[in-house]
């Protein structure tokens, strides 16, 4: 008899767990917004770019589409896919979503132009070059060209390679020989500047 309850109790805890899972996932669905930006740690992101002293490394702009968050992001090709698919990326499902903090320039003209221009990066080469200045982007370049392409607000200010800690003991050896000594001259957008940005907020 006693076995008998302890399973019914165990059935009962289980669905009560899935139930309030789906819950807050769903919660948590409703409660993002166009232009919402999402970081991740994934190791998918090249180790050869500093991430700008941040956990994260990587990131994508949502927009909602047909009531579903999607995620654009810079890989290789550009692609898009829904919050979830890009959450389960992360290591140990850790992300963080923030927000421009003055909604109030986010209109649906404005909205409609970030999603239009970053529809129209769908399928684009990933950047290896860390050029800010040709067509190809990688992934905290493009999150931060659609807000400075659409909206005239840089997120972060580039800096010079050289300012950042490159973390990867092979990378600056990849770089030289890849780039040569030029490349560290080079200015660039690193996550964790976006992560850091006085523009953004915590999603609440």
């Amino acid at each position: 008899m006693k076995t008998k309850l302890l399973i019914s109790l165990f059935f009962i805890l289980a669905v009560v767990a899935i139930s309030y899972a789906q819950t807050t996932e769903a919660v948590l669905e409703t409660q993002i917004k166009d232009g919402d930006i999402v970081f991740i740690k994934t190791n998918k992101a090249n180790s050869f770019l500093p991430n700008g002293n941040s956990k994260f490394n990587y990131a994508g702009v949502i927009f909602i589409e047909s009531d579903v968050p999607m995620v654009y992001y810079a890989t290789e090709p550009l692609k898009k896919c829904n919050l979830e698919e890009f959450k389960k990326m992360s290591i140990g499902g850790e992300f963080m979503v923030k927000r421009l903090i003055e909604q109030e320039v986010l209109t649906g003209d404005v909205i409609s132009k970030m999603h239009s221009w970053a529809t129209a990066k769908l399928g684009l080469h990933y950047d290896n070059k860390i050029n800010l200045n040709n067509d190809e982007l990688y992934n905290a370049e493009f999150v931060w060209k659609v807000y400075k392409s659409c909206l005239g607000l840089p997120l972060s200010e580039p800096k010079e390679l050289k300012e950042y800690k490159i973390e990867d003991p092979n990378a600056k050896e990849f770089l030289l020989d890849a780039f040569g000594q030029k490349i560290f001259d080079e200015k660039m957008i690193a996550i964790g500047d976006i992560y850091r940005s006085t523009f953004l907020e915590e999603k609440p």
